[in-house]
C-alpha cells in the first residue's frame, strides 16, 4: 500500500534544546528526501521551550511560538506531540492532553515513561494513538524496534547494555590514560559528557530507566524501576580497573537483563567484570551498546551514539515516519506496560555469579583468616586471593576472587567482615558478567 501523495503531518514540537534543534535540523535536511520517496511532509506548526531567546531562533514564519507547552497539546493545527524536552513528572500532562486529545506522541523521554509508562501507554491504547519512544533509550541505536519487529521470531533469553555514555567514557578513560577517576569525571565535565551535578548519570539513575524500559520490552511485562537494585561508579578506583586488566577483564557499567526458566526478570544496574574479548568489552568512550541473547538469532550487539544531536533526533525522526505508517501497520500494543501486567522480578539478591572484592585493611597477622572464615562460613569459595603491596600498613589493599556465590550470602558476609576493627573502609564490590 502507498502512503498518500503529499500527506503533511503537522508537528507540534516541546524542547528546543539540543535533541530539538536536531530534529529541527533533519527535517530541514531530509524533507526533500520525504516527499520524493515517501510522499510525506513533516511541517512544524507550533513549539514550545522554557527560555524566549530559544523561541526566537526559530525563524520559520507561520509557526506558534509558547512558554507554555500544554497550549501545543491542545492545539487544532497539531496531530503529532514531540516531546524532547525531559522531566519525569513536567512532561506528564502535555503527554497525557495530547494522546485525550487524540493526537500521537513522539518522545525522547525515558524518565518519563520508565515513571509513568504504567499510565501513558493503557492510555495511548484506549485512544487508539501510538506513543513512540525510540530516542529514549540508546539515543541513535534502533534498539526499540528492533525488539518490536525484527525479533519477533524469537525470544529474549537475556541482555547487557552499556546505556549511559557518560559512565562508559569516564571508566575508558580511567582503562586507557591509567586515570583516577576523579580526573576522568572532570574531563568528561570540561568536555560536556557529564553535567555539573553528575549523579544522575555516575550513581546509575539514567541507566536504571532506560533497563526497565527494555526489560519490559523484552518480556511484555511492566517492569517498575523503583523495584530494580542500582550500583553505580563512584567507588570503582584505579586499583580496580589495573587489576581488572591484569585478570585480562575491564570494568563497564552494565545493565543486566536476564529471564529465569521459571519465567521471573531480573533486571539490576551495576559495574562489572567483562571478558576482554566479550563483544560488549571493546564498546568504548560515549559509545552505547545492547547485547542480545535471543533464541533464534543467537547473540546479537547493536552499538552506536548513545546520545547527541543528530543521532538522538535520527531516532525521533524514525518515529514519526512509522507515526506516518500507522495506516498500513498498527504499532504494536504496549498495554502490558499497565500496573496489573507487572512482571514477576527476582531480587538482585537472588543472582548467582563470581565477584571481585577488595578490602582495605591492616597489615596485621590474622586478619586474612578472619575475613577467609567468614566468608566460609557463609559458603562462599575462594579462586584466588592477592594482598597488594602499599606503603601505608594500615590502608592495605586485599583482593578477593570468589567461585560463583549467591548475592545474598556475600552480601551478609561483607556486612559481617566490614564490621571488623579491621577493616578500615566499605568494601568494593564488582560483579562479573559472563
Amino acid at each position: 500500500m502507498e502512503l498518500r501523495e503529499n500527506r503533511e503531518i503537522r508537528l507540534g514540537l516541546i524542547g528546543l534544546g539540543t535533541v530539538g534543534q536536531g530534529v529541527l535540523e533533519l527535517l530541514e535536511q531530509q524533507g526533500s528526501f520525504y516527499a520524493s520517496s515517501l510522499g510525506l511532509r513533516f511541517r512544524v506548526t507550533a513549539v514550545a521551550a522554557r527560555r524566549q531567546a530559544s523561541l526566537d531562533r526559530v525563524a520559520t514564519p507561520g509557526v506558534f511560538k509558547t512558554l507554555e507547552p500544554l497550549d501545543l497539546a491542545r492545539r487544532d493545527d497539531v496531530d503529532v506531540l514531540v516531546e524532547v524536552a525531559g522531566g519525569e513528572d513536567a512532561a506528564l500532562p502535555w503527554v497525557e492532553s495530547a494522546l485525550a486529545s487524540g493526537k500521537h506522541v513522539v518522545t525522547a523521554n525515558k524518565a518519563l515513561l520508565a515513571k509513568h509508562g504504567a499510565t501513558l501507554f493503557p492510555l495511548a491504547a484506549s485512544r487508539g494513538r501510538a506513543l513512540l519512544f525510540e530516542a529514549a533509550v540508546g539515543g541513535g541505536i534502533p534498539i526499540i524496534r528492533t525488539l518490536q519487529d525484527s525479533l519477533v521470531a524469537n525470544d529474549i533469553e537475556g541482555l547487557a547494555c552499556i546505556i549511559n555514555g557518560t559512565c562508559n567514557y569516564i571508566l575508558t578513560q580511567m582503562t586507557e590514560r591509567k586515570e583516577s577517576f576523579d580526573a576522568a569525571l572532570a574531563e568528561a565535565q570540561r568536555l560536556g559528557y557529564a553535567e555539573a551535578d553528575p549523579g544522575f548519570d555516575i550513581d546509575g539513575w539514567d541507566a536504571l530507566h532506560k533497563v526497565a524500559l527494555l526489560a519490559s520490552m523484552a518480556h511484555g511485562r511492566s517492569v517498575d524501576y523503583r523495584k530494580l537494585s542500582v550500583e553505580g561508579i563512584r567507588t570503582i578506583s584505579a586499583l580496580d580497573i589495573r587489576m581488572a586488566e591484569e585478570l585480562g577483564y575491564v570494568v563497564k557499567l552494565l545493565g543486566v537483563v536476564e529471564r529465569t526458566a521459571s519465567g521471573k526478570i531480573l533486571a539490576a544496574v551495576y559495574p562489572a567484570l567483562l571478558d576482554k574479548r566479550h563483544q560488549l568489552a571493546s564498546v568504548n568512550g560515549v559509545l552505547n551498546a545492547v547485547y542480545l541473547k535471543t533464541s533464534a538469532a543467537g547473540p546479537l550487539l547493536l552499538t552506536g551514539a548513545g546520545a547527541g544531536k543528530l543521532p538522538t533526533a535520527s531516532s525521533v525522526l524514525s518515529d514519526l515516519v512509522a507515526v506516518a505508517r500507522l495506516d498500513e501497520t498498527p504499532p504494536p500494543s504496549l498495554e502490558f506496560f499497565a500496573a496489573d501486567r507487572a512482571a514477576d522480578l527476582l531480587s538482585i539478591d537472588e543472582l548467582e555469579t563470581e565477584f571481585y572484592l577488595r578490602l582495605t585493611t591492616v597489615d596485621k597477622p590474622g586478619v586474612l583468616s578472619r575475613v577467609t572464615g567468614i566468608l566460609g562460613d557463609e559458603g562462599i569459595s575462594i579462586r584466588a586471593l592477592s594482598q597488594k603491596p602499599e606503603h601505608d600498613p594500615e590502608n592495605v589493599p586485599v583482593i578477593i576472587l570468589t567461585h560463583a556465590a549467591r548475592n545474598a550470602r556475600v552480601m551478609a558476609a561483607l556486612r559481617k567482615i566490614d564490621a571488623l576493627d579491621v577493616i578500615r573502609e566499605p568494601t568494593r564490590v564488582i560483579r562479573f558478567y559472563k
